[in-house]
């Protein structure tokens, strides 16, 4: 049923009855979320089911919502598919009318007898590091029609953009690799992750790895490299082994210095997955995914991954763009700080699309790395929070599901994640009151 992927025996079963349920629905509406992983997922998704001729809809949405589920149930949809989302709220879609389906790696609340969930955590898998949501999608692209294995490097730019692929690919995901190197759509090498057309540009604009004090500095970069006699105009791919280990070295004792955890100072070297179909590597059409996404271009990043050639240059624009923003805000995190309580730290986010990528690209690379980060972002009349940790924080106790969970349903709203990755939306006069909350529950959880 899912090709070459062992699966446990109750997750084989229920990519089945998924798979089943929809090659018997009519009209299928899907819906995913709008980062890399979701976008990865719901053009996987998509292409599964062209490949069987259903007929669809995909939407892509910056997350769930009631009103959301309102529309939804005015549409007369024969089934609804949800994809990076969904486990977190059962009571709302076990109201909708005609079949549900939920393809979610987010820590489920429950069990559903009407939803039809399938979700890692449910079977003995991590969804924060083993599958993600575009895992999960392959899988039922997959049990829908064998020929859905031309997905699988869109699936692993998903899973390297929901950052699991840090500190090597694990379980499920490590077989979508693996069965795509066996097919020949992609070919994997370590190299220096970086990404640009001289050495100079490829530091000087990198937030991802991002280096205090040469980041978007290029005075700072080429000064950097004079030390190290490396001109800075050789394209990176050219650099000899000598200058490759010397740069190397040198920019890692550089994250050390700054504060960045062992495992992230690994990260500057890493498993590069190069898809020839489109070339790219699995980080660069990630990249791409999430400009698009954060810049509300979602569609362009469907196309893009459905093999729409044309897409690609606008999509560079929109990288250029969002990584620029990234740039910009990462530069004024490193001059001028956060806010500080005893357990975690916080900063306001202008743009809420770009809140979860400056939490966690500042967590990673900037910020202390003994408290959890949160992003706040006022929208209407209402904060949404973005929280990000740090694995070895989760090994100490960490929960920011659960911290937010609770923290934001005690004030009136919502929240939930991963351990290591959590967000929520909660009533903006409660701003406060939240983070006083979320300060008691880390503080408790690690002691």
């Amino acid at each position: 049923m899912s090709g070459s992927v062992a699966l446990p025996a109750k997750f084989s079963e229920s990519i089945g009855k998924a798979s089943d349920a929809v090659r018997s629905a009519g009209r299928i509406r899907v819906v995913s979320h709008y980062d890399a992983d979701g976008i990865a997922a719901g053009a996987v998704v998509a292409g599964g089911l062209a490949a069987c001729d259903k007929q669809f809809h995909l939407t892509m949405a910056k997350g769930f919502s009631d009103d959301m589920v309102e529309r939804l149930a005015k549409e007369g949809n024969d089934m609804v598919v949800f994809l990076d989302m969904g486990s977190g709220q059962m009571d709302a879609l076990e109201g909708m009318d005609g079949s549900v389906v939920v393809l979610d790696h987010h820590q489920p609340v429950r069990k559903s007898k009407k939803v039809l969930q399938v979700n890692p955590h449910m079977y003995g898998v991590d969804g924060m590091t083993e599958c993600c949501a575009s895992t999960l999608a392959l899988l039922l692209a997959v049990a829908l029609d064998l020929s859905s294995w031309r997905l699988a490097p869109v699936s692993l730019a998903g899973i390297v953009g929901d950052r699991q692929h840090m500190g090597g690919m694990k379980a499920l995901n490590r077989q979508v690799l693996d069965e795509a190197v066996d097919r020949k759509l992609v070919t994997a090498q370590k190299s220096l992750n970086l990404k640009g057309p001289t050495v100079e540009k490829a530091i000087a604009e990198s937030v991802d790895p991002y280096f205090v004090g040469l980041s978007g500095r290029r005075e700072n970069v080429l000064a950097f490299l004079d030390s190290m006699s490396v001109d800075p105009e050789t394209p990176l791919g050219s650099l000899d082994e000598f200058y490759q280990r010397k740069l190397t070295s040198m920019l890692s004792l550089r994250l050390m210095g700054q504060g960045c955890r062992p495992e992230t100072v690994e990260e500057l070297v890493t498993e590069v997955l190069w898809i020839p179909s489109m070339d790219l590597s699995a980080a660069d059409l990630a990249d791409l995914l999430n400009a698009c996404g954060r810049l509300d271009h979602e569609s362009l990043g469907v196309a893009l991954s459905l093999g729409d050639r044309g897409a690609l240059e606008e999509a560079g624009s929109l990288r250029s763009e969002y990584n620029g923003r990234l740039m910009e805000r990462l530069l004024v995190i490193e001059s001028d700080g956060v806010e500080h309580m005893d357990s975690l730290q916080y900063l306001e986010v202008d743009e809420p699309s770009l809140a979860g990528a400056i939490c966690g690209l500042a967590m990673q690379y900037i910020l202390d790395q003994s408290k959890p980060t949160l992003a706040l972002s006022t929208v209407s009349s209402e904060v949404k929070v973005s929280s990000r940790g740090t694995k070895y924080l989760v090994s100490k106790g960490l929960d920011l599901a659960a911290a937010l969970r609770s923290a934001a349903e005690g004030v009136g709203g919502v929240g939930g994640g991963h351990a290591v990755a959590a967000g929520a939306t909660i009533p903006g006069g409660k701003r406060d009151e939240f983070l006083a909350s979320c300060e008691s529950a880390v503080h408790r959880q690690l002691g």
